[in-house]
């Protein structure tokens, strides 16, 4: 396979997956406190909920551990003329190739989250398919998106 993207993540973006998975973990244990309650209140074992409830929250906290820094480690993106170069996973690596001529439309999104934190998504859409660069600087992504949908532009133009 050919060489790796160059162009990495904003280094924001771990501290954007801590606290998305910290948001997760905080929802586990609200909903095992409510099946805590529901289960007493008919009279129930809460024995399995505490089971459950235990496990849940081990696979949030390994996940806490391990993957945001994974994920940032091996997420890497770059723009040719022709196409746009995506790789990134945790467990599974997948590398994307999205031909411009295919684009459809770019866009950036930003939830409170990134917001908070001066990042923004990069959307790239084909027909069949949308792919995101996660955790890019504002900035940055806006140019990104630009240039993505001029370079799409161009190569419609050239077919």
């Amino acid at each position: 396979m050919d060489q790796l993207p160059a162009r990495r993540l904003d280094p924001r973006m771990l501290r954007v997956w801590y606290i998305s998975d910290i948001v997760a973990m905080v929802v586990v244990a609200a909903l095992a406190v409510a099946a805590w309650l529901a289960v007493r209140h008919f009279g129930g074992d809460v024995f399995w909920v505490y089971l459950a409830a235990g496990v849940l929250e081990l696979v949030c906290v390994g996940d806490l551990l391990i993957s945001p820094r994974v994920e940032y480690a091996t997420w890497r993106f770059d723009v040719t003329p022709t196409e746009v170069d995506l790789y990134h996973g945790v467990f599974v690596k997948k590398r994307v190739l999205v031909p411009l001529v295919r684009v459809q439309h770019v866009q950036t999104k930003q939830g409170p989250i990134l917001r908070a934190h001066g990042l923004a998504t990069v959307t790239v859409s084909t027909a069949g398919e949308s792919f995101e660069i996660p955790g890019l600087a504002e900035g940055d992504a806006g140019e990104l998106r630009d240039r993505v949908a001029e370079l799409a532009r161009l190569a419609r133009e050239d077919t």
